[in-house]
């Protein structure tokens, strides 16, 4: 009696439906943390933004000496913060809100993906906060926040940016934005340096 086996038609036709079959959940999990990435950034995003009213409000100063700033660059209204200004902006937040005391607190930083400032944009990753300011997570590099800046997963490759920071001199507000936002705002892409009109 003949044994039956696969013949090399129903080993390919195997192969292929398994191939279909990975391609479909490839796109699934692709498009899955895309969604992810995009979610983490807007919910930094808004929580930046309260952060920075509530320095505001409590300490009758915008964080990173913002008005004083502006001063200096008052040839216009509205001005967009290049890095370096930026990461002092970051700073002063981190500063006021680290530390077990919730009570001085101006934003809760647990959910902020942070790197060292001394880092350019568009590097692959940053941490969780807790990883660079806790000392015993299991993560630790620890990092003070004199150090840190805030940054947001690009949803396309997960590389890191930093948000951009408008600052309109005429209604004395703030707005925190991602790169998107800044292209559908002004309708060019952002070159990272200060931009006043």
């Amino acid at each position: 009696m003949k044994k039956k086996g696969f013949t090399i038609v129903e080993l390919l036709m195997v192969i292929a439906i398994l191939a279909v079959l990975l391609g479909i959940i490839t796109t699934a999990a692709t498009a899955s943390i895309r969604q992810s990435r995009e979610r983490r950034a807007q919910a930094m995003k808004q929580t930046l933004q309260n952060g920075i009213a509530a320095y505001r409000a409590r300490k009758d100063e915008w964080p990173g000496k913002l008005e004083k700033w502006a001063e200096q660059e008052n040839s216009g209204t509205v001005g967009y913060l290049s890095n370096g200004d930026y990461d002092k902006v970051m700073q002063d937040l981190l500063k006021i809100s680290a530390g077990k005391s919730a009570r001085n607190r101006v934003l809760d930083p647990v959910g902020l993906l942070v790197m060292s400032s001394s880092i350019g944009d568009g590097v692959t990753g940053g941490m969780d906060y807790r990883a660079v300011a806790t000392k015993n997570h299991k993560y630790a590099k620890r990092m003070s926040s004199s150090e840190m800046t805030v940054v947001y997963p690009n949803k396309e490759t997960g590389r890191a940016y930093r948000y951009i920071i408008e600052y309109n001199t005429e209604s004395d507000e703030v707005t925190v934005m991602t790169r998107s936002d800044f292209s559908d705002k002004t309708g060019r892409g952002w070159t990272g340096g200060e931009v006043w009109r």
